[in-house]
């Protein structure tokens, strides 16, 4: 397990679901086998739980990097992850996502904090996460929670995936918040999300070629741009795009993923 800093050690004992922080490091291996991280938030408070990148805190959210933008309501157990069109085009998937843990008598120790071991398949990936039932938090990473105790680590069986706790600690006055409207956010279906990111793939251009077969001219730097420059640029948009989209944590519903960027 990655080190995890002790800033925080003296704060857990005090800490409860309600304005807490949780900081984590995503490690995601991509098919090109090159590795990226991403700090993320885990902000827990009464009404709402968010996952994000720390670099959404900058300003307007235009994009998730890591493809894990999502907001979870305790108490309606509804989640809404929100994905991005290639225009950046934000939508959200709402779900209730039950994951059926087993706990395995194995534990660890990570500074002090007693580990229990819990498996799970979600999304076609098989689980394996350590969690604290010192710390009375039942929540992790993305829509991995409802343990009886914090995740500090969870990981897949093949490693593309590596969520490591780094550190905790209570909201205070000037601690920064993720700005995000869900309201202003149309609601989508994983069908029509996939079908609209498969369509793009099998034709990014087909504005150009509409205007190509209407008989309008394109140039690009003095160049004519014809039927057969495009099929060369939709080659290798889809070549690119294979080795750097971000891997899909749930297999199941990310059709597009699974059959157009892994095949």
């Amino acid at each position: 397990m990655r080190k995890i800093v002790t800033f925080f050690i003296i704060f857990l004992s005090v800490i409860t679901n309600a304005q807490t922080r949780v900081n984590y490091i995503l490690q995601i291996s991509y098919p090109d086998k090159t590795e990226k991280e991403f700090s993320m938030n885990l902000d827990i408070q009464d009404d709402l739980v968010s996952f994000y990148e720390v670099e959404l805190l900058k300003g307007m959210v235009k994009a998730s990097k890591s493809n894990q933008l999502l907001f979870h309501h305790p108490k309606t157990k509804e989640s809404e992850l929100i994905v991005f069109t290639f225009e950046t085009q934000p939508f959200k998937i709402q779900s209730t996502d039950k994951i059926n843990w087993e706990l395995i008598n194995e534990f660890r120790y990570v500074n002090q904090y007693k580990l229990q071991k819990a498996t799970a398949s979600f999304g076609e990936r098989q689980w394996t996460a350590w969690f604290c039932p010192e710390i009375n938090i039942m929540e992790g990473p993305y829509k991995f929670r409802d343990l009886p105790g914090l995740i500090f680590e969870i990981t897949d069986s093949d490693n593309i995936f590596v969520y490591t706790l780094t550190g905790i600690g209570k909201f205070k006055k000037d601690t920064k918040n993720l700005i995000f409207d869900l309201n202003k956010t149309q609601d989508i279906s994983w069908e029509k999300y996939n079908k609209l990111m498969t369509d793009f793939f099998d034709n990014p251009f087909l504005k150009q070629r509409t205007q190509l077969s209407n008989g309008i001219e394109l140039n690009v730097d003095d160049k004519d741009i014809k039927v057969q420059d495009l099929n060369k640029m939709t080659s290798d948009f889809q070549k690119t795009l294979k080795m750097t989209f971000p891997p899909a944590v749930e297999l199941d519903h990310f059709s597009f993923y699974k059959y157009k960027i892994l095949q």
